[in-house]
C-alpha cells in the first residue's frame, strides 16, 4: 500500500485522491497554504492524518512513497524544482511552467530525477486513444482538425485576468499533448490571432500546423467562447475518427442520402456512424488509468515500456504553445 502525499488539496487534488482510494492505497497527508479554506474537508473525506502549511515539513516528517502536486495554476513554477529534488516520485499537474525558458531551467536543475516526474496530461490515457492510434498506422490519414473553443471568459471570472495571457498553455496544451502524443512532432506553418478591442485579450487563434511524421495538416481553429464543444476530427481517406466531446470517439464511414420530401424540400447527406466510443466516466475522465499508470512505472517500476508524461513532453507542448503565439504575432 503506498502512502501517498499531497501538495495542494483543490478539485483537481480530489479527482486525484478519488482515484487513489479507489486503487486502496493511502493519502497520508496534505499541504495547503495558511488559511486553507479545503484542507479540512479534504482531510475529513480521505481520512488524511497529517495536515501541513509547509509541504517541505511535511516531507520530513511523514516521508511518503509518492507526491501529488495539484497546486495554483501559476504558482508550480516557484516549487517544482525543490520538490523533485527530494527524490519523491512525484505526479505534477500541468502547466508545470508558464514557459519553455522557466521550464528547461528546471529540467537542467533536476537532471537525475527525470524519471520520477509525470506531468497530468490525462487525456492520454483514455480508453479509446490505443484505437485512434492504431488507425493511424494502419490508414492513410489526409487531414486533422483541431477545434478549441476555451471558455475565455468564464476562466477569467474564475481565476484571474491574467489567465488570458496564458490560455494556451493553462488550457489548450490538453489538446496540442493529445495530438503530439498520437501524431508525434507538430510545428506551426501559418497562424493568425484576434485581439479583442474592448479587453485586448485575444480572443482567437486560426492556422495550420504539420505533422512531420504523417507529412499532413492540421487545421486549428480557436475562437474563445465560441459556443461549440472541443473536437478532434481524423480525416482518414475512406473514414473519419471524431473525438467530440473529447470524451466520445465517433466513427463515420459512408453516408446516407435523404431524398427531398414535403417537410424539407432539400436532398441532405448524413455521415453514417459505424461505431461510437465513451471513456470510462466512473472517476474524472482518464484519471484511474493516469494514476495506474504513474504508480507501476513511477513508483513501483513495473511497468518496462518508455515512461509518457515526462517532462521533455511538457516541455515539447510548452514550446509549441509559444510557437503559436510567436507566429500569430508575426501575421
Amino acid at each position: 500500500m503506498i502512502k501517498f502525499g499531497f501538495i495542494g488539496c483543490g478539485q483537481i487534488a480530489k479527482f486525484h485522491a478519488d482515484v487513489i482510494a479507489a486503487l486502496r492505497h493511502n493519502i497520508t497527508c496534505v499541504s495547503a497554504t495558511e488559511g486553507s479554506k479545503n484542507i479540512e474537508n479534504f482531510a475529513k473525506r480521505y481520512a488524511v492524518s497529517g495536515l501541513y502549511s509547509d509541504w517541505k515539513k511535511m516531507i520530513e516528517e511523514q516521508s511518503p512513497d509518492a507526491l501529488v502536486v495539484a497546486i495554483t495554476w501559476n504558482q508550480t513554477e516557484n516549487i517544482i524544482q525543490k520538490i523533485i529534488n527530494h527524490g519523491i516520485p512525484c505526479l505534477v499537474e500541468k502547466p508545470v511552467a508558464l514557459s519553455s525558458y522557466t521550464l528547461q531551467k528546471i529540467i537542467s536543475n533536476t537532471a537525475q530525477f527525470h524519471d520520477r516526474v509525470m506531468v497530468g496530461y490525462n487525456r492520454r490515457f483514455y480508453d479509446f486513444i490505443p484505437m485512434v492510434k492504431q488507425a493511424l498506422k494502419e490508414k492513410e490519414i489526409i487531414s486533422v482538425e483541431l477545434n478549441f473553443p476555451e471558455t475565455l471568459n468564464r476562466l477569467i471570472e474564475l481565476k484571474s485576468p491574467e489567465i488570458a495571457d496564458y490560455i494556451l498553455i493553462y488550457m489548450s496544451s490538453h489538446w496540442l499533448d493529445l495530438l503530439m502524443f498520437v501524431l508525434g512532432d507538430l510545428k506551426v506553418e501559418w497562424m493568425t490571432k484576434k485581439i479583442n478591442k474592448r479587453s485586448n485579450h485575444i480572443e482567437a487563434y486560426n492556422g495550420i500546423l504539420q505533422s512531420s511524421q504523417y507529412n499532413i495538416p492540421i487545421h486549428l481553429q480557436a475562437n474563445f467562447n465560441a459556443p461549440s464543444n472541443t473536437s478532434i476530427t481524423f480525416n482518414f481517406n475512406d473514414l473519419i475518427y471524431r473525438l467530440c466531446p473529447i470524451e466520445i470517439l465517433t466513427i463515420y464511414r459512408g453516408m446516407t442520402l435523404i431524398e427531398p420530401s414535403t417537410e424539407n424540400p432539400v436532398r441532405r447527406y448524413i455521415p453514417h456512424i459505424e461505431e461510437t466510443y465513451t471513456t470510462d466516466v466512473a472517476y474524472k475522465p482518464g484519471f484511474l488509468k493516469q494514476m495506474s499508470y504513474f504508480i507501476e512505472t513511477y513508483v513501483q517500476k513495473i511497468r518496462y515500456d518508455a515512461p509518457c508524461c515526462t517532462l521533455y513532453d511538457a516541455l515539447a507542448v510548452t514550446r509549441l504553445c509559444e510557437e503559436i503565439k510567436s507566429f500569430a504575432e508575426i501575421t
